[in-house]
């Protein structure tokens, strides 16, 4: 039990019932005291006295709410700015990535013109039309080719 994570919200509605529970009791004792000092003015004196001791645990409770909501809160706030710093990384490294598959994909783009300038010859003597492409790059890429070799574009 001692491993559970602690849950902000169900810390902060305890908390408020506890404060609510000491707030009670003051006025209560409040309460007690007025009636006290009408019938019995020793009686008054010590209420005062518990009064006052119960004023300053619920002052002590109140500061206890304070850094009991506020330390889970933070301790969020922290978790919050690591996961961003966190992001942060993994997209710059995305973007690494991305710039190194970029550079791969531009290569092999560059040997398989080679490949075909190689081996368009001899398909040519074999008398075999090229293998049309599967991909929808690789569509573009060869309608470009075709469109650009076939018709000259008016200057």
């Amino acid at each position: 039990m001692a491993d559970a994570p602690i849950n902000p919200l169900d810390l902060l509605a305890r908390s408020q019932q506890v404060a609510l529970k000491l707030t009670t009791d003051v006025l209560r004792g409040v309460r007690d005291t007025a009636v006290a000092g009408v019938t019995q003015p020793e009686e008054l004196a010590k209420q005062v006295g518990e009064l006052a001791g119960a004023v300053a645990g619920m002052a002590g409770a109140v500061s206890g709410l304070a850094g009991a909501t506020a330390q889970p809160l933070q301790d969020f706030i922290v978790r919050q700015r690591e996961l961003a710093d966190t992001v942060h990384t993994l997209a710059e490294a995305q973007a690494e990535l991305a710039a190194v598959v970029a550079t791969l994909a531009e290569r092999h783009a560059d040997a398989v013109a080679a490949l075909e300038r190689v081996t368009a010859p001899v398909f040519a003597l074999v008398g075999t039309d090229p293998t049309p492409p599967k991909t929808r790059a690789a569509k573009k890429a060869a309608a470009g080719k075709r469109e650009s070799g076939s018709a000259p574009t008016p200057g």
